[in-house]
């Protein structure tokens, strides 16, 4: 299934879900747009089907996952196509957390600055579904 589709498929589940008023109580207008950030990201096209320390990234409305890592993940938009993430990370038995920013270029790329790095930069591609 294609990716698009898959995006599509996820908003029409979340509102049927949540329903069409924005003003309702519970539903947060940051996990309703969250959406478009939805999926598996890779720096390199050829990451999307590996395992280890370069591989893809999964990304979902409440969660960053990475290379032995997990995040629980609050984010809230700044703007069309940006929001700031609050990421509250454990792996190889550490905790951290840290700060970063989802920018999407288009559907199918983001820039992800980690805020708490200096505003290091990194470009992503979207993974297909499949890998």
């Amino acid at each position: 299934m294609d990716v698009r589709h898959y995006g599509w498929m996820l908003l029409c589940a979340t509102l049927a879900l949540t329903g069409c008023d924005d003003d309702a109580p519970g539903n947060e207008p940051a996990l309703q747009d969250a959406v478009a950030y939805v999926g598996h990201w890779a720096a390199e096209p050829d990451w999307c089907a590996r395992d280890g320390e370069e591989r893809m990234i999964t990304i979902s409305p409440s969660r960053f996952e990475g290379h032995e890592n997990v995040c629980e993940m609050t984010a809230t938009q700044e703007s069309e196509n940006v929001w700031q993430g609050q990421l509250d990370c454990s792996g190889e038995g550490m905790e951290s957390s840290e700060r970063i920013r989802l920018q999407l270029e288009n559907h199918e790329s983001m820039t992800l600055t980690w805020l708490d790095r200096d505003d290091a930069e990194v470009s992503l591609m979207r993974c297909p579904l499949d890998p």
